[in-house]
């Protein structure tokens, strides 16, 4: 936005060149509205060609920004190149407009914007300066010149941030923003592109989020106390991209967004409690590191009609480090496309928590995930409850040749895997293993699977309803359409159409394992099998099934 779409937008301008403009409200009324305070850098000194050193302006501008009673002023940069040797440090309510700016670093100097700095008091919760701002300009830190770790933007114990069509480049080993005991953030149609991840292998691997959302836990995060464990609250990041535009000077994030966070040993209840209400909506992930959103420690949250494109090792993660429990997560309609391109481990998506944590609730539905290299398309681990439902999975494969599923839950009673098509899966197409009991597998589709069809190894699971052809194309012996084994007891297997198909080598339609008790099977056609059902289990029911 230029200066006289500003002063439109705001009603004019009052005052002479070099000085605060203040905007006066109208006549009297009930509810005054306040006035606006303007701070041009270019009347405070500042050059903009690029070559000049603009640090004095813009600390010129900034402390009679901050000086305004209330806060609230607007520190305005015209188009221009600015050369930065200092951070620009924010008041409470202040508004940085930069449309058509470039502001770039001149050494190894803190963080362009930042709401708090060393020798400031102490903020608990959000207490610290916030209701910031900052819409537009090309964010340049130069990292790959000026090597020092150092995130551009930084926002701590404070509640409302804005930043929006906002460009960060060539971030130093850090983050483009940090989001530190923050609430009520908005990161919207931002670009991120590159960041300077030092030479060699990285000390930390996968901890180069674009935007971090942490706790104040304490100085490792960020060195902003109160060290008092306050998480993030209502984040939206929409509308995003990040990509690596200059791969021989930078490298990609490991993600979009999230955390690595894990509570220091012996850390009290304070400093165990997720973020909660985070949004990632149609952001778009062209190239990774490690992750395309990494959903550390959230809950109630949503990551939605993302779409990301060969991320390293897993597209969508959600986690906890710390045994923290997960609950209310959808991971709804994202479009996820080569995940584990470079590491062939991890998956599309992934939801685990660590031994000591059982999450809840989670729903994964309405995804495209294509071209797996690793470990599954879609998994879920440690989830009470979780809703896998109307996705699309198809090609995986493993890098090691081995069984990299469409669809796998582990140590996750009560899943609900339902209206999900699979095809070409180097593996089984859907494999419920230990730990998963009462799970429904209904009305899926799997095409062409390399080894099981659906493969359950849990006991008191129905499989219902389900379409399988080509199962066993790998011609490994012992696959099948169905599988019963892992010594589950009362599978329930019914109504599902299971085809030999093209290629298909599996042994029979059906097959219950030694070990598998009070198995099931009735009402399948399983017509076109040389062996409909194979029993090798104690107590089993197999009657009515066609084939």
């Amino acid at each position: 936005m230029d200066r006289r779409a500003l002063m439109l937008a705001t009603g004019g301008l009052l005052g002479g060149a070099g000085a605060a403009q203040i905007l006066a409200a109208g006549p009297a009324a009930a509810d005054p509205v306040p006035p606006v305070v303007v701070f041009d850098v270019r009347e405070h000194g500042a050059v903009g060609d690029g070559v000049a050193d603009d640090t004095a302006a813009f600390r010129y501008a900034l402390t009679r920004a901050r000086a305004v009673p209330g806060g609230g002023a607007t520190l305005l940069v015209p188009p221009g190149s600015y050369a930065l040797g200092e951070s620009l440090l924010l008041g409470p309510g202040m508004t940085v407009q930069a449309h058509g700016a470039r502001l770039f670093r001149t050494g190894n100097t803190s963080a362009l914007i930042k709401n708090y700095t060393s020798g400031m008091p102490a903020a608990a919760g959000y207490q610290g300066a916030g209701d910031i701002r900052v819409f537009g300009g090309t964010w340049d830190m130069r990292g790959s010149q000026f090597t020092s770790t150092c995130p551009a933007f930084v926002f701590t114990h404070a509640d409302g941030f804005t930043v929006r069509d906002a460009t960060v480049l060539d971030v130093p080993q850090a983050h483009a923003i940090e989001l530190n005991a923050v609430r009520r953030a908005r990161i919207v149609d931002c670009l991120f592109d590159g960041v300077y991840a030092g030479t060699g292998t990285p000390a930390v691997p996968n901890r180069l989020e674009a935007v971090q959302i942490t706790a104040a836990t304490g100085a490792a995060n960020l060195p902003a106390p109160d060290f008092d464990g306050t998480p993030c609250e209502d984040i939206l990041i929409s509308g995003c991209v990040m990509r690596n535009s200059r791969p021989t000077a930078n490298a990609p994030y490991d993600a979009l967004c999230g955390d690595h966070y894990v509570a220091p040993a012996g850390a009290p209840p304070t400093h165990r409690r997720p973020h909660r209400n985070i949004r990632v909506l149609a952001n778009r992930v062209e190239s990774s590191g490690a992750y395309g959103v990494r959903a550390t420690d959230w809950a109630q949250s949503v990551i939605a009609d993302n779409t990301i494109e060969a991320a390293a090792i897993t597209g969508v993660y959600v986690s906890s480090g710390s045994g923290i429990p997960i609950e209310d997560i959808s991971v709804t309609g994202n479009t996820i496309l080569g995940a584990g391109s470079g590491a062939g481990s991890g998956g599309g998506i992934v939801v685990s928590n660590t031994s000591a944590g059982q999450n809840s609730s989670v729903v994964v539905s309405g995804n495209l995930v294509r071209a797996t290299n690793g470990e599954t398309g879609i998994y879920v681990s440690r989830t009470d409850g979780a809703t896998i439902t109307g996705n699309v999975v198809a090609t995986t494969r493993h890098p090691s040749d081995g069984n990299c599923q469409g669809i796998q839950v582990q140590l996750s009673p009560h899943a609900v895997i339902t209206g999900n098509h699979l095809s070409a899966v180097e593996g089984d197409g859907i494999g419920v293993d230990t730990g998963s009991t009462e799970a429904l597998i209904a009305q899926n589709t799997v095409l062409g699977a390399t080894q099981n069809g659906i493969s359950v190894a849990s006991s008191e699971a129905a499989v219902r309803d389900n379409r399988i052809t080509g199962a066993g194309t790998g011609g490994p012996a012992g696959s099948y359409a169905i599988r019963i084994g892992g010594n589950a007891v009362n599978v329930s297997v019914q109504g599902n159409v299971a085809r030999v198909g093209e290629g298909g080598g599996a042994e029979a339609g059906v097959g219950v394992m030694a070990g598998s008790q009070g198995a099931w099977v009735t009402g399948n056609d399983l017509r076109g099998w040389d062996t409909a059902v194979r029993d090798r289990g104690t107590g089993t029911v197999a009657n009515g099934n066609l084939g």
